[in-house]
């Protein structure tokens, strides 16, 4: 009988054992299942070419495989950036972080809808170990993002028309840099119509040009740097009195306009519309020398031209423009913390290989200014030799933020601005017309500059 007891209560020990064990059980299997919902993920919007898109996949893949706890997913927006980030915010389905053009960057900056990024400066030296002109701000002393890289406005040549034309190369130091009757003199020589005589020649045929010495585009890209040049702006330091009606404004958009229209070395803006990129335009030896930005490095590198870098002409002081979009952290995301560790990974020049192909050029300072650190992206074939002066030291010596970043209601501003300008690059009226009329047009427009630090 006692035998019998014994089995039961050790029958009843086994049930109740197996009982208790099975919450545990569950509790396990529920652990198990909570492990992928402990991930943080993140969205990262942006956009480029194919290049580029391979190469933040990369990064990305990079990223997720060295932070087991945070999963990023990138998603590449072709076509109309700003509607498709104006749409999300409205439906507030915004990424976590993402690309923003420049004016983007600071209206949204300025309304608070960017991570405040002041409270993790203080113990993060690639945050601020930063060139000034990248960071976007709030309000004076919060920063809000940064360029997603630095960009400037440079000249691009073809080396073997220069020596076809027994010239000298363009000048790669900002010291040394063409006054602005140099570089016209040159373009001049490197203008060539159909009968192999270029524009400094007698009996000079301007309607039948076939290879010109310059070619730029109408935008604040290329005029914005050259009215720096000459102490000029859209308008004055507080952004409040359009200033574009200056002599030295005047001067700037008339010398463009004789480019074209009266020493025929330039493309009219009809011509340009049908031209192809610029690195064909020097491959095909349509034009000698062209303004753009070190971003197109990626394309010249890949022809097989003999081309080479040099600094922009000056009327003044040597100068060029910072033009880049801003990467930013929005507000709204449930992982700030997370989100800045992605932030500092995407643009580092040791995890993205957009700088050594000649895309970017980093954002900080120490790229700049210590010598294995320049050589981690420049020592290779993509960079010429004179890129070290023609673009770093160019950036760091040279450079002034572009009005689109600066300058607030620059959307509305450039909506009135670019097709007045369109009457000087078409030869419909001459440029002091156009930028006194303009100021009655921009004036009304105007509410001040974005803070820059």
């Amino acid at each position: 009988m006692k035998s019998r007891l014994a089995i039961a209560l050790l029958l009843l020990a086994i049930l109740l054992n197996a009982c208790s064990n099975g919450p545990s059980a569950e509790q396990s299997s529920s652990n198990a299942a909570a492990k992928p919902n402990e991930t943080v993920n993140l969205k990262f919007m942006y956009w480029g070419s194919n290049e580029e898109k391979k190469a933040v996949d990369g990064m990305i893949k990079s990223f997720n495989d060295s932070h087991p706890g945070i999963k990023v997913t990138g998603e590449q927006v072709p076509g109309d950036y700003n509607t498709k980030m104006n749409t999300l915010m409205a439906s507030n389905e915004l990424p976590d972080v993402a690309y923003l053009p420049d004016s983007l960057a600071s209206l949204w900056g300025e309304e608070g809808k960017l991570l405040d990024f002041t409270p993790y400066l203080k113990d993060n030296a690639s945050l601020q170990n930063r060139l000034p002109l990248s960071f976007y701000y709030s309000a004076p002393g919060k920063p809000v993002g940064n360029a997603t890289a630095a960009e400037v406005m440079v000249i691009y040549y073809n080396k073997d028309l220069f020596k076809e034309a027994n010239l000298e190369l363009p000048p790669a130091e900002a010291s040394k840099a063409w006054t602005w009757d140099q570089f016209l003199e040159a373009a001049k020589k490197l203008t060539k119509d159909k009968n192999g005589k270029n524009a400094t020649d007698p009996g000079f045929d301007p309607q039948n040009v076939v290879q010109y010495g310059f070619s730029f585009s109408t935008d604040r890209s290329s005029w914005g740097p050259l009215l720096a040049s000459n102490g000029a702006d859209i308008t004055d330091a507080s952004g409040t009195k359009y200033t574009m009606d200056s002599p030295e404004a005047v001067q700037v958009f008339q010398s463009l306009q004789d480019l074209i229209f009266k020493y025929h070395v330039s493309p009219n803006l009809t011509q340009q519309q049908n031209l192809p990129n610029n690195n064909i335009l020097l491959q095909t030896k349509k034009v000698a020398m062209v303004i753009d930005g070190t971003w197109s490095l990626l394309d010249m590198s890949q022809t097989k031209m003999n081309y080479g870098m040099g600094v922009l002409p000056k009327f003044k002081e040597p100068k060029t423009m910072y033009i880049s979009g801003a990467s930013i952290i929005f507000s709204t995301t449930k992982h700030p913390k997370e989100a800045m560790e992605f932030y500092q990974f995407h643009n580092n020049p040791e995890q993205v290989d957009l700088y050594k192909i000649g895309l970017w050029m980093p954002v900080e300072t120490q790229y700049y200014t210590e010598q294995d650190k320049i050589d981690s992206w420049t020592k290779n074939d993509a960079h010429p030799p004179e890129f070290k002066t023609a673009a770093i030291d160019y950036t760091l010596n040279n450079t002034v933020v572009s009005p689109s970043a600066s300058l607030k209601n620059y959307p509305a501003i450039n909506a009135k601005l670019a097709p007045a300008l369109d009457l000087i690059f078409t030869n419909k009226k001459p440029a002091k017309e156009v930028l006194s009329d303009l100021k009655q047009e921009i004036e009304p427009l105007l509410s001040g500059k974005y803070p820059d630090k």
